[in-house]
């Protein structure tokens, strides 16, 4: 299985990449006491070329992550974008069932 690179940083962008994006807002929910619900992602890809048509960018979802994560695999290779990437709000929301990060952040 290929780790995902990643990132915590907004304004990074893979222009080879369907992007998921993750949202977790678990850590403030608890503070309030609220019990969260389950993470869900988006998916983002930008323009590409691919066998001579133009992708135009899009985003979709949300998705449950799994969900999002196939979702992508399958575009990543119907389009053939080199990559996925994960596009996170904090890596200890990353859960190990969805499959294995870079060790080290950024989308290089």
């Amino acid at each position: 299985m290929t780790a995902y690179h990643w990132t915590t940083d907004d304004d990074e962008v893979a222009l080879d990449a369907i992007t998921v994006g993750i949202g977790d807002d678990s850590s403030a929910l608890l503070e309030l006491d609220i019990t969260p619900a389950e993470p869900l992602a988006n998916i983002y890809w930008p323009d590409w070329i691919s066998q001579g048509d133009k992708i135009n960018a899009s985003m979709e979802g949300p998705y449950p992550v799994e969900e999002a994560l196939r979702r992508a695999e399958s575009l990543c290779y119907l389009w053939a974008y080199n990559r996925v990437v994960i596009a996170l709000q904090d890596r200890s929301s990353w859960r190990r069932e969805w499959g294995e990060l870079r060790e080290i952040e950024g989308l290089d």
